[in-house]
């Protein structure tokens, strides 16, 4: 199994530099989020890639054992678009969204859930913790024969992007095409959406950091 954290992303206008660093690199427990979000990765699979902006503040990354950095320069329509040559060949692949808090059950449910077929992770509705109001997708899983599949729903996806017809979150637009609803419809269906009800959360603003219990130091990642 081939585990990529997409946080290529960088700086977010959300997170406006909130604590001087990117959002993915938010201290949790006295090291980078996205530092245990790898630790996490490397405890389920011994092939983990991690997309990074060209921004020297992920160079803490660097001495990390078990991974591989790639920078990417310059735009892409989306997180899944900055993993598309690191998709296996060979193997099932489980792209983790790298703004994403997860906890170590969640990782554990998206492991194991290795059905093959595709699957996205997440939150259908509102979050307990930050207060957002809105769901979230947190990760997605496949297989070799489902490359083509998403190469053309995320075609859509981005020219949706592009037009201005839909702006809704990439992975969101991803789970509309793959279950076949209205993009502008808020609607899961098993199989192709499990549902992930704890702690696991995105980090996509001050706000969200400061009201997560997991960076006020009230729980651990587990």
């Amino acid at each position: 199994m081939r585990v990529i954290i997409a946080a290529s992303d960088g700086d977010d206008p959300k997170w406006a530099n909130h604590l001087g660093v990117p959002k993915q690199l938010a201290p949790l427990d006295g090291a980078p989020m996205l530092v245990h979000t790898i630790e996490q990765a490397r405890a389920i699979s011994d092939d983990v890639h991690v997309t990074l902006p060209d921004d020297p503040r992920f160079d803490v990354l660097s001495a990390l054992p078990g991974v591989t950095r790639h920078v990417r320069g310059g735009d892409y329509p989306s997180e899944y678009a900055s993993t598309r040559d690191l998709w296996s060949p060979d193997d099932r692949t489980v792209l983790l969204l790298g703004d994403i808090y997860f906890t170590n059950p969640a990782v554990a449910t998206i492991a194991d859930t290795a059905d093959r077929a595709i699957r996205i992770f997440g939150r259908e509705g509102a979050s307990p913790y930050t207060g957002n109001d809105w769901g979230a997708v947190f990760a997605t899983s496949f297989w070799p024969e489902h490359h083509a599949e998403l190469d053309r729903h995320l075609t859509e996806v981005h020219y949706e992007h592009s037009v201005g017809h839909c702006l809704r979150h990439a992975g969101w637009m991803l789970l509309c095409a793959v279950q076949g609803t209205p993009w502008e419809v808020h609607e899961v269906r098993a199989p192709w959406f499990v549902q992930i009800d704890d702690l696991t959360d995105p980090i996509d603003q001050a706000a969200d950091y400061a009201r997560h219990p997991a960076f006020r130091g009230r729980v651990t990642t587990s």
